[in-house]
């Protein structure tokens, strides 16, 4: 598996796969991702070594106009800099249980080492028990919890990465 920046010839197959997953994550047009990619400080994907689009994920630093209430809840509870935030990551169905989240991951936090911590949410209501033991493994704790428009409920996590 390799990890590369976004392209966009990549769009396409990125919004595909964030269709297919919409329990975990929200939904994308094609402006959306363009937005987020324009305010995305990684924008990144994981690729086999044929070129199939394994999964994908996107970070942005504080101070963005990013309309999240989750990144916004972040901004208003942290200093400018003290954050990278995970917009969405996303793993194909077929490459799941195969090391490909856990890459992104090893990618991600290490690049955001120049912030002090790496910021995201994970669905608690209803809960997403299998992305919540991914991330209390490698050492996110939660710091609050928000709820959602759609009547769900997200665990703010964090992890010190700086």
């Amino acid at each position: 598996m390799l990890v590369r920046q976004m392209e966009a010839a990549d769009h396409d197959a990125v919004l595909a796969l964030n269709q297919g997953a919409l329990d975990g994550v929200g939904p994308l047009t094609a402006e959306k991702l363009q937005e987020i990619v324009g305010y995305a400080e990684q924008s990144v994907v994981s690729t086999d070594g044929e070129g199939a689009l394994a999964g994908f994920a996107l970070t942005l630093p504080p101070g963005t106009p990013y309309d999240s209430l989750n990144y916004r809840w972040y901004v208003d509870q942290y200093e400018a800099d003290d954050f990278a935030y995970l917009d969405r990551v996303v793993v194909a169905p077929e490459f799941r249980r195969r090391g490909v989240g856990t890459l992104l991951y090893n990618v991600l936090e290490e690049r955001a080492r120049a912030r002090e911590l790496m910021a995201l949410e994970v669905y608690v209501e209803p809960p997403n028990e299998p992305s919540l033991a991914f991330h209390r493994g490698r050492g996110y704790t939660e710091v609050g919890r928000l709820d959602q428009p759609n009547g769900k409920k997200v665990a703010m996590l964090v992890k010190r990465v700086g």
